[in-house]
């Protein structure tokens, strides 16, 4: 079965989806005026020596995208002054500037950017019981201590049948978010109203949202209050009796409930707590640059302006990070009514800016909603079959509104950075760049993108070269997911095609890792180890091999520069960060151990662990943010 739809009445994808929203009451979110202003830093940082040379600390710059280590590096008024020497450093900074010393591992690198993520989705979505596969940055039954914390839907249900008995709820409810049957161990991977009652609970409404976005499931309880909600305001409705709701038209009316049963005079206070705990946990995993790849246009009639809110976010003199972003359009009336007159690309500054256009052109392969050229081999309950037709979903009508949409972006300037995870998305996403005119001698100047990128074939490859396209992975498909699309969504062949970062570079590419938080958890490391390793973590333990088509593996350095240098580039703010050299802001991360030069205790996989690599320090414009400074 195939499908093509309108996308701003469906959805394919949790990144972009519209259901988020629905959790937002409709009321005025404000930001405070910011009067705890930051003192910058004026120091030199230097390796630490002895009478015979260098003995202990290094700096690392990224200079021109090279590996590059200098003695010294000064900084002033939040930005780089001057890096090379000790020497040289000195003479560049006030006389008698204070100095901090780096010694033995200690390792000064670029501020780590995340290139693709969802703030205020995430942030909303967070309100609710966590009931994802992760555990901090792992996967939870690959760091289970007995067999009932591994992830399974025993494990899912007995935590919300601890809501029911404790809370917190939302508004009575007991909501759970982010549950990923396709990582469930075990054969029971099904969920209705029946076992919903049988294993959490019939006190309390109870409501369960699935990663892809496509379902959600509710018990009786549930079913009762919604139709009598509806009842009573005239307008009664039918829930499906198993309590299993598809897509936004069972999903919405059920979340509309939900948000009118909370308080909204306490939600504005509760989302700008949310967001802020986002770039708390960024700034402890090294973060000093997020990019939000799906910022909803404001249309004018709105409470919610997102880039405003993001905007202020970002020029808050305390906030951990800077923003860079992408405005999601879903039709050409969209771009046309939206975009024109009201924006402009790439006109911010450091704090904040919105240099893309983002077009999403399918679903998600671990949702079974990216639109594949040949059918997934395993039906929705994850279950294998040979007669499955399934192929995914494309977002727009096409060619005409698809093609319409990238030309009209084009014609306009706006670099684009589009979502394609399935082949036959990819295929026609590189169509459409062609139609458009885009040619490798934009290739600088526009920094179009491919979002996920998740099965290039050598063709694509070649393909995306020749018309300057740039891939972002989200390598998580291999570390998290690769053992089941290996054994039971793709396939060994189409499996071997996961973010084939190597092959990329190869042809002369710039690429970047990304975490598409909440998809997975944020983490530049965690995302360097998985390009470096290609580990398939789900699999198990005596599983004979566990690397995920190991040519496309990357070294140390290239996964470092994926992070850093690279990423800058294809956020459009590479004369701002992703690098240390004069001029730039001093935005920088100190860890104990160098990624270039660690090694674990596993000897099959030098570089598991990567992702533990203390951060002792996180610096935003001459600013420690992690571990907050005293001021």
């Amino acid at each position: 079965m195939t499908h093509a739809c309108n996308h701003s009445d469906s959805i394919s994808c949790s990144c972009c989806s519209p259901l988020w929203k629905s959790f937002i009451p409709n009321i005025t979110i404000n930001i405070s005026n910011d009067i705890n202003k930051v003192n910058t830093e004026t120091l030199i940082f230097r390796i630490a020596t002895d009478a015979n040379g260098p003995s202990g600390g290094t700096i690392l710059t990224l200079e021109n995208g090279q590996n590059v280590s200098v003695e010294a590096m000064g900084i002033q008024d939040g930005v780089i002054v001057a890096t090379g020497s000790y020497d040289y450093v000195k003479t560049q900074m006030p006389p008698g500037t204070q100095e901090r010393v780096l010694s033995g591992s200690q390792t000064l690198i670029p501020g780590l950017i995340e290139p693709h993520v969802h703030i205020i989705p995430t942030a909303v979505l967070d309100l609710a019981t966590d009931v994802s596969p992760f555990t901090g940055q792992n996967l939870r039954s690959q760091v289970a201590q007995t067999p009932e914390d591994q992830y399974t839907r025993q494990w899912v249900t007995s935590q919300l049948k601890i809501v029911m008995e404790k809370g917190p709820y939302m508004g009575g409810w007991v909501v759970g978010h982010n549950v990923d049957p396709s990582l469930f161990l075990g054969d029971e991977k099904a969920f209705n109203a029946t076992i919903l009652d049988q294993e959490i609970g019939t006190d309390k409404p109870v409501f369960i949202m699935n990663a892809s976005m496509h379902l959600a499931y509710i018990n009786n309880h549930a079913i009762t209050v919604v139709q009598q909600y509806y009842k009573d305001k005239g307008q009664p409705i039918t829930i499906n009796p198993d309590g299993i709701l598809a897509e936004i038209n069972d999903i919405a009316p059920v979340i509309t409930v939900i948000t009118n049963s909370q308080k909204p005079l306490t939600f504005p206070f509760q989302l700008n707590r949310s967001i802020d705990d986002i770039f708390v946990q960024a700034s402890k995993r090294g973060v000093t640059y997020l990019f939000d790849a799906g910022i909803e246009p404001w249309d004018g009639k709105s409470l919610l302006n997102q880039s405003l809110l993001l905007k202020l976010k970002a020029r808050a003199s305390r906030c951990r990070v800077r923003i860079g972003g992408a405005l999601v359009v879903t039709s050409p009336d969209d771009f046309k009514n939206k975009i024109n007159n009201r924006y402009l690309p790439n006109t911010g500054d450091s704090r904040f800016n919105l240099p893309y256009i983002k077009v999403v052109s399918d679903g998600s392969n671990q949702g079974l909603t990216g639109y594949q050229l040949q059918p997934y081999c395993c039906d929705n309950n994850y279950e294998k079959t040979a007669s499955e037709q399934n192929i995914g979903l494309f977002n727009f009508d096409y060619p005409t509104a698809f093609n319409s949409l990238v030309s009209q972006a084009v014609q306009y300037h706006w670099p684009l950075m589009i979502h394609a995870n399935g082949g036959q998305a990819i295929d026609r996403t590189l169509l459409a760049f062609k139609q458009a005119g885009v040619t490798l001698s934009t290739y600088n100047e526009r920094r179009d993108r491919m979002e996920h990128a998740s099965l290039l074939s050598d063709q694509n490859l070649e393909d995306m070269k020749a018309l300057g396209i740039s891939p972002s992975f989200l390598i998580g498909h291999v570390g998290y997911w690769g053992w089941v699309f290996q054994q039971t969504i793709l396939g060994e062949q189409r499996a071997a095609l996961l973010d084939r970062c190597q092959s990329a570079l190869k042809q002369d590419m710039k690429i970047t890792l990304h975490s598409d938080n909440s998809v997975t958890p944020l983490g530049p490391l965690r995302m360097m180890e998985q390009a470096i390793s290609r580990v398939m973590e789900g699999a198990p333990a005596n599983c004979d091999s566990p690397v995920l088509n190991e040519q496309e593996s990357i070294s140390r350095f290239e996964a470092l520069k994926a992070m850093t240098y690279d990423a800058a580039w294809q956020c459009h703010a590479e004369q701002w960060v992703g690098s240390l050299t004069a001029g730039k802001c001093a935005d920088f991360v100190i860890l104990a151990e160098s990624p270039i030069t660690y090694h674990g205790a596993d000897k099959n996989n030098p570089v598991a662990g990567m992702r533990d690599i203390p951060v002792l320090e996180t610096w935003k414009g001459g600013w420690q943010t992690y571990p907050p400074s005293a001021q």
